[in-house]
């Protein structure tokens, strides 16, 4: 419901429909990969659905076949492969602000709180090392990310959160660095404007090519079935009649398969309108500026103007800058066919401005939309969908505009979930999507209204 505490949009319960045919062209999308339109001999039956094919899916289809390599999985895409929001994002793995702590611990509890904030931190390491492992050329840069601060009151609100977190895990609060000396943020390109910088572990990289690589490499070696440019267009999972299947259908025919991923992110709720209320379809706004003399940064920058007001930028090995307008002027739409003109009015500006460039060296090559989704409780929606009619479906979505820090481990949970083995011990309970977390966004919207 955009009702979401995160953004700045219309009120009310959307229907993100079906992606559109006619999206935006990100940079990411520039050197196709060669399944990018593929469409695999077509199988009526499977033991595994997934409909998407973004870094969820890649990774559940990854860790699904490292437990049973013979499962039959058939992934499917409206569009073509990685079209979606990894298609579409900043490239960029960064936790949160420490700032978000004080929510968390509010909604949460602190133990909760605490395995929110290390499961984000964890997605470095553990994406670096699938790149590493799969030999995946992604232009991966392991650097520092900077939280940038330009409002006192945000910046010193971040700080006593660390030394809250810090109280209760000091190695949750080591993961940042805090920078307040003119001679330490003038070091990290930063301007007089800026109040302070909270610094941790992060990196850049190239998404489209990491999903793309490994879905490849799984296509060959596993027998992985793609359907690209393939809509599905609804899920028949009946109770009363004892199948041990549902029926994905498409645009192109039916599939019967075991169990069905919901792994579309912001259009997840089109399929399963009961979790509609509780979603916010977004769409972001992103773009690429190369300038004409570039230093290199060697950092990731959230550039924070308020607790729910920022951008994010990253430099790419060739000098030019990936930004993104997190809030303000962004609309409640998964429509991807077009963009947003405050934000990316405001995006050609912002790089001169913090960093004390002029406007006129700069070229805007490319500028993209797409569609990322909130939740009502901060969380995404993790398992099996606890609603009738559902019982052989399954949801990974709804990353709270993180998916570079949520998507990953979430995918190998639910493979875990799908397979009937023990989820590991550090992972966010509070993700998973039961009957008691929908009674309880069910009573937030009560008092909402």
């Amino acid at each position: 419901m955009s009702s979401s505490p995160d953004g700045i949009y219309e009120p009310g319960v959307i229907d993100p429909g079906f992606p559109v045919a006619n999206p935006t062209a990100p940079f990411w999308l520039s050197e196709p990969a060669e399944i990018s339109k593929l469409q695999s001999p077509w199988s009526d039956s499977a033991d595994v659905v997934i409909i998407g094919s973004g870094m969820t899916a890649a990774n559940l289809v990854r860790t699904l076949y490292s437990r049973r390599p013979g499962l039959k999985v058939v992934l499917v895409e409206a569009r073509d492969v990685c079209s979606g929001a990894t298609g579409r994002n900043g490239g960029h793995i960064k936790a949160m602000s420490p700032g978000s702590w004080f929510d968390r611990k509010q909604h949460h509890g602190v133990q909760e709180a605490l395995r929110i904030m290390e499961f984000e931190h964890s997605h470095l390491d553990k994406m670096a090392s699938c790149i590493k492992e799969n030999n995946i050329k992604c232009d991966l840069h392991l650097v520092e990310g900077l939280d940038v601060y330009h409002d006192e009151t945000i910046f010193r609100r971040a700080l006593n959160a660390l030394d809250d977190m810090r109280q209760h895990s000091p190695s949750l609060a080591a993961h940042y660095s805090v920078y307040t000396s003119r001679s330490d943020l003038k070091a990290r390109k930063l301007a007089d404007h800026c109040v302070g910088a909270i610094g941790m572990p992060a990196a850049s990289m190239w998404p489209y090519k990491m999903v793309t690589a490994l879905l490849e490499g799984m296509v060959e070696k596993n027998g992985l079935m793609i359907q690209a440019n393939t809509r599905v267009t609804s899920v028949v999972d009946d109770d009363k009649d004892g199948l041990d299947f549902a029926t994905v259908k498409t645009d192109r025919g039916d599939i019967r398969a075991k169990a069905v991923v919901h792994a579309t992110n912001a259009w997840m709720s089109h399929l399963v309108p009961e979790l509609r209320a509780f979603v916010s379809p977004v769409r972001a706004n992103v773009q690429r500026q190369v300038p004409q003399e570039s230093s290199q940064l060697n950092r990731t920058y959230w550039i924070r103007y308020a607790e729910h007001d920022y951008d994010y930028m990253i430099q790419r090995p060739d000098g030019s800058y990936i930004l993104g307008r997190a809030n303000t002027g962004r609309r409640a739409t998964t429509d991807d066919s077009t963009k947003d003109l405050l934000p990316h009015t405001h995006l050609r500006a912002v790089t001169p401005l913090i960093f004390d460039m002029s406007a006129g060296k700069l070229e805007t090559t490319h500028a993209w939309s797409g569609g990322v989704a909130f939740t009502q409780d901060g969380n995404p929606f993790i398992g099996r969908i606890p609603f009738p009619n559902r019982r052989h479906q399954w949801v990974c979505a709804a990353y709270q505009g993180i998916g570079m820090v949520r998507a990953f481990r979430s995918a190998e949970a639910l493979a875990l979930m799908i397979l009937g083995e023990e989820l590991q011990p550090d992972f966010p309970k509070s993700m998973l999507v039961t009957d008691a977390r929908v009674k309880s966004l069910n009573r937030s919207l009560g008092s909402r209204l």
